[in-house]
């Protein structure tokens, strides 16, 4: 088996505090360490006693959470991302099963993904942040995963995080920046973010200002459920599909269910209507008031790219963001730049 290297962030001294943006969404973490990119599933696993073997940090990592800020954490060690699910599909939490699951596992998170990165001893992180409804929950976020915290990462190396959190913001908002040249920087701009839980319409203003935001509570994984419980699916499977291996399936356009020889496409092109209809119809009712004054309609988010959905949205004026489900963490990381340039 080829192993792949831990991603490299730019070396800074000790005294230099690194960009970050983290965008830790229901299906997919996004983290952006000065110019490092990290993207892993949203999956969480706690461990009691010694694994049998320290898993490869490809898509997550290790964590032993040694002392530090978070007083609650000392002793725990888990494992996130891809690791997770695949030490233990069962026992792995997802992010998207709890309402509050961004901030109660936002730091082990963002630690389990700069355990993917090579080693340094010291890491000084600036930390730009998002999260749904950022002035109710913004404040919990930042005291969630603000402070220093020792670790050993991957067990191998002791590693002392230190983080500021310089801002929490709407998701969505770093999207404005990272689109800025699509957008009209004196109107008004509407942005839909398709994401796994929830699908989030914002309405932006002159100067990237936010002037509405709307909730809509379903998103991918209602699609994925529907997908999952399918008659045909357990008529196949003998029982529920699994959700990560269907989420895998869809992402790389294969419809293949893991290793087996099995496709779902039809599935997915059957219950992608009822999808349409109870999640995107929806959705975009919501945004209707907003289109007559709108100089530009963005969607972004892992939705957005579902395979079927850009064409219709095309169809709606929409402009589908290539690689969309990256554009809120880089605006964030855009954001932690200057913001450490002209804190």
């Amino acid at each position: 088996m080829v192993l792949s290297s831990p991603k490299l962030a730019t070396l800074a001294s000790d005294n230099q505090f690194l960009p970050v943006g983290t965008d830790c969404g229901n299906g997919n973490l996004k983290l952006i360490v000065d110019h490092a990119e990290i993207r892993t599933p949203s999956y969480f696993l706690p461990i009691h006693g010694e694994p049998y073997d320290i898993p490869a940090p490809i898509d997550g990592g290790f964590v032993q959470y040694l002392e530090g800020t978070r007083s609650d954490l000392v002793n725990q060690t888990w494992i996130t991302g891809k690791p997770a699910y695949t030490q233990d599909p069962l026992a792995c939490l997802r992010i998207v099963d709890d309402e509050r699951g961004k901030i109660r596992y936002g730091l082990q998170m963002l630690l389990g993904g700069i355990a993917t990165l090579s080693h340094r001893p010291l890491w000084r992180l600036l930390v730009v942040a998002s999260i749904q409804d950022a002035k109710v929950f913004g404040s919990e976020l930042k005291l969630a995963i603000a402070g220093t915290h020792t670790v050993k990462f991957n067990g191998k190396h002791h590693t002392t995080v230190e983080i500021q959190v310089a801002s929490v913001m709407e998701e969505g908002s770093g999207a404005i920046l990272s689109n800025r040249a699509q957008i009209d920087a004196d109107g008004q701009n509407i942005l839909i973010d398709f994401g796994s839980g929830t699908t989030i319409l914002s309405l932006f203003g002159a100067k990237g200002k936010l002037i509405d935001r709307r909730v809509y509570p379903a998103g991918v994984e209602r699609l994925i459920d529907a997908i999952a419980t399918n008659q045909e699916t357990r008529k196949r499977l003998a029982q529920e599909g699994d959700r990560a291996v269907i989420r895998t399936g869809i992402e790389n356009s294969t419809f293949s269910y893991g290793r087996i020889d099995w496709n779902f496409r039809d599935i997915y092109n059957q219950e992608l209507k009822p999808w349409v209809q109870s999640v995107l119809a929806p959705a975009l009712k919501i945004a209707s008031p907003w289109v007559p004054t709108a100089s530009t309609k963005l969607a972004i988010g892992g939705g957005s790219q579902l395979p079927g959905i850009a064409q219709l949205l095309a169809r709606q004026e929409f402009v589908v963001v290539p690689d969309g489900a990256w554009s809120n963490a880089r605006g964030l990381a855009r954001i932690a730049q200057l913001q450490r340039v002209n804190p």
